[in-house]
């Protein structure tokens, strides 16, 4: 499956900007695929745990923000996406980070490849999460494996559903990852 990725770039700080965005973006992937879309109707909400969706709508999207930043990926079924704009980090706040919330596998590669892999790892977790609905403290699989590489497939812990986490590359120090549930899935940069 193809998900379409709209970027804005600019002030993205404000709960109704995101929505106005997010509203945009699905309304030019509608547009594409020939369904009707009205915001009026088609209203947003969130699930449980805060994932957004419109209602009687049968797409589905999802947004992340970062500095400058904002994505929304959108497409015909479930899925999660994150940006990071890295940043050098305070090396107090980095290791509590990782040491309360990572894995060790995930520790060793953020050991190994330092502000890149700490990033890296944090924008899989938060796509996996989003993904979800649970967000990024739900329960989490392991993102790297006993090789060392971060896992491309990953299993929903507790059941037999494989999804999908890839890495993007954006730019120097902007870390992309979006998750799906097909292996073959993969996006296409809108404007």
């Amino acid at each position: 499956m193809i998900f379409n990725v709209y970027i804005y770039e600019g002030t993205t700080s404000g709960e109704g900007l995101s929505h106005s965005l997010a509203s945009d973006a699905v309304k030019k992937y509608c547009l594409g695929k020939g369904i009707s879309f009205d915001v009026e109707k088609n209203g947003w909400a969130e699930g449980e745990k805060g994932k957004p969706y419109f209602t009687d709508l049968p797409v589905h999207f999802n947004v992340s923000h970062s500095g400058e930043l904002w994505v929304c990926m959108v497409g015909d079924s479930p899925c999660g996406i994150d940006i990071q704009v890295g940043q050098e980090m305070n090396v107090r706040k980095y290791d509590k980070i990782i040491q309360r919330y990572f894995t060790m596998n995930e520790q060793l590669f953020c050991e190994k490849y330092g502000t890149e892999g700490f990033f890296r790892v944090w924008a899989h977790r938060e796509a996996y999460g989003k993904y979800t609905g649970e967000g990024f403290y739900g329960n989490m699989p392991d993102f790297v494996g006993d090789d060392g590489f971060l896992n491309i497939e990953v299993k929903i812990p507790g059941t037999d559903k494989s999804v999908y986490i890839k890495d993007e590359p954006i730019g120097p120090d902007i870390y992309l990852a979006y998750c799906s549930e097909g292996e073959d899935d993969y996006v296409v940069f809108m404007e």
